[in-house]
């Protein structure tokens, strides 16, 4: 919702872009969606946070050589666009193997397909929309709501 037919487009585009980098972990296309300042941040599914694009791509040089993820396939998606500002969240289903010879970071996944919520900020620098901000977790907690809600 908002913003122009061009930036809903451009926006969309980028999301897509991240998720294509992500399967393969390639940094260098990654180059072109996460901004380039130092005050971006990243928090991962994997409970730690990431200050700035090369600090994230350490985490895919690192991962490389551990894991294999695939595409992260997008589903309940929406978002909003305002001014310089745009906000996509949506849910993502995936399965990744660890072929690694460290410990995996969530054995409870491993091999299995799961299910992640994604909230990504995109902000127009140099005419461009640039990932400064993601949020990744948990979804479908197996638990009872809480009272039911």
């Amino acid at each position: 919702m908002g913003g122009s037919d061009e930036d809903r487009e451009a926006v969309a585009a980028q999301h897509e872009a991240y998720l294509v980098a992500n399967s393969k972990f390639d940094w260098d296309h990654l180059m072109s969606v996460y901004s380039e300042s130092s005050w971006a941040t990243y928090f991962n599914l994997n409970g730690h946070t990431y200050d700035g694009r090369d600090h994230w791509i350490k985490l895919w040089k690192y991962y490389i050589t551990q894991q294999e993820t695939g595409y992260w396939r997008p589903f309940d998606m929406k978002g909003v666009i305002s001014g310089d500002l745009a906000t996509v969240w949506c849910h993502r289903n995936t399965q990744s193997t660890w072929f690694g010879g460290d410990d995996p970071m969530s054995p409870r996944r491993e091999g299995k397909p799961f299910i992640s919520r994604s909230t990504m900020i995109f902000c127009r620098q140099d005419g461009d929309w640039r990932c400064v901000h993601v949020h990744f977790s948990e979804s479908r907690s197996e638990e009872p709501r809480p009272g039911g809600i």
